[in-house]
């Protein structure tokens, strides 16, 4: 029966009079009328940090929970939706193209679902990418890592790595993250058993390492097991720093979010140990079981999720320094290290007034961040609700960015051979510095030079991005060379 409909809209108090309306143009009317809400504002909004003036804009909205987010070799964001897609994002435009639908294929409730993922550091020639999810056996809930091979449109070819790993609705873990000696790394949660993490024969409550194809590196702990550190309750976040020291952050009970660094072979201390060893019943397991302390430690807890190393002048308050997004405190944080990397030395709270939880963050070779939202509360899994975000200091203008024709830097020859010599030339005076990054955004290399720089390419095949930056001017060149 159709009938006349009044709508009050809060924000203006107006009234809107709708006259002979069906009950599915009402449905398709109240959705139009929340999209706003859904979505958030278009326009762009700024955020101070302690000087520097952060621009956002969304790039792509209305998405379900995207869990990962990698800047691409492409120049691409690759993203993983926690229903089940995989996709490329165009950071200019927003533009979605899925390349893997897995809904029908994976199990998702709570914080299960498709969840970490990583590309092959040789993409150009070995277009693989790495996912992890978790499915239904049985009754039984698992998690399982696969390798896919992009083929310029989708993902295909899935060859299984490993599965059969205990999971559950909540505490699975699943970051990956390259090493620079080409293995890596995946975390795992307890799945809500605390017996799991100091059992080394469960892949629970660990940080599992792997070469390449899937198989053990030779020199892990035991030669035999993928295991490579235990003790963890759920680590979400992992990241190698300039000192090639691997951070991660690891969600706590009630108290005790944490800051690690991870060693071979060590214990991390869950459930016995909760943050320091500084309880009496904790001290003697912590020496007899070898166990790491954290760098630094919450309570109440934050509920950490992913962590990124940033370095680019157009952000000084983040430059050099690890950044964390937050999902409970809706914000990010950004640490400071000692020389060594194994000492925090400044902990700054940024981006408090957004308002919605921050699953995930990558950076584009130019310094612009990017961040996965994931709604107000833990029980927002609503999906296409949620965003990715772009920040970015619009105060910030090198004076030479990424022209091949730029005539105060040249990289050559690009494409390189392994093993070549590298050259790269300035006409200015000198004072200049060379960072070069891997497609994860790993700083592999920083040197300093006057007019000229020959070293040898012992990179492997791939992308890689580099900055050329004169001290003196400010200027700044950003590009990508080619190792074959």
């Amino acid at each position: 029966m159709n009938k006349p409909l009044y709508i009050k809209r809060k924000h203006d108090k107006s009234i809107i009079f709708v006259h002979n309306i069906n009950l599915t143009t009402m449905k398709k009317l109240y959705f139009l009328l929340l999209l706003p809400l859904f979505f958030g504002k278009s326009q762009a909004q700024t955020y101070t940090l302690d000087s520097t003036v952060l621009t956002s804009r969304n790039v792509i909205s209305g998405i379900d929970i995207p869990w990962e987010i990698i800047w691409g070799p492409d120049n691409y964001i690759w993203m993983t939706e926690r229903y089940g897609r995989v996709s490329r994002v165009n950071p200019q435009t927003g533009a979605q193209t899925v390349i893997l639908n897995l809904t029908s294929s994976i199990y998702q409730q709570s914080e299960s679902g498709l969840l970490g993922m990583m590309l092959h550091p040789d993409f150009t020639n070995q277009p693989y990418v790495y996912l992890v999810y978790t499915y239904l056996s049985g009754n039984n809930i698992r998690e399982r890592l696969v390798r896919y091979s992009y083929n310029g449109t989708s993902l295909v070819s899935p060859s299984t790595l490993l599965e059969n790993i205990v999971a559950n609705t909540t505490h699975n873990g699943s970051r990956l993250m390259l090493l620079p000696d080409n293995t890596f790394l995946m975390t795992t949660g307890d799945a809500q058993n605390t017996s799991a993490p100091q059992n080394v024969n469960s892949f629970n409550g660990k940080t599992l390492r792997f070469n390449l194809d899937g198989t053990i590196p030779s020199d892990n702990p035991n030669p035999a097991s993928y295991v490579y550190t235990w003790g963890h309750r759920n680590a979400q976040g992992l990241c190698l720093g300039p000192n090639n020291k691997i951070y991660c952050s690891e969600h706590g009970p009630t108290t005790d979010d944490e800051l690690h660094i991870i060693e071979k072979g060590r214990n991390y201390g869950w459930p016995t140990i909760v943050g320091m060893c500084d309880a009496p019943n904790e001290t003697v397991f912590c020496s007899d079981s070898n166990v790491v302390e954290p760098l630094a430690s919450w309570t109440p807890t934050i509920a950490p999720s992913d962590i990124i190393w940033y370095n680019h002048p157009s952000i000084p308050e983040f430059n050099n320094k690890l950044l964390m997004t937050v999902l409970k405190d809706k914000r990010l944080i950004a640490f400071g290290f000692n020389s060594t990397g194994d000492a925090v030395v400044s902990e700054n709270h940024y981006l408090t007034g957004l308002n919605t939880r921050l699953r995930d963050i990558c950076v584009s070779p130019d310094g612009k961040i990017y961040l996965a939202t994931n709604g107000a509360s833990w029980s927002n899994t609503t999906p296409f609700t949620h965003r990715i975000v772009e920040l970015y200091n619009a105060s910030f203008v090198p004076s030479h960015t990424n022209q091949i024709a730029d005539p105060l830097f040249h990289l050559f020859p690009n494409p390189v051979e392994t093993g070549q010599t590298l050259t790269i030339e300035t006409t200015n005076s000198n004072d200049n510095q060379l960072l070069i990054f891997d497609t994860n955004g790993r700083k592999l290399i920083q040197k300093e030079f006057e007019n000229q720089l020959q070293m040898t390419c012992d990179f492997l095949p791939g992308f890689y991005h580099y900055q050329l930056i004169s001290k003196q001017s400010g200027s700044v060149k950003t590009g990508k060379f080619i190792v074959r």
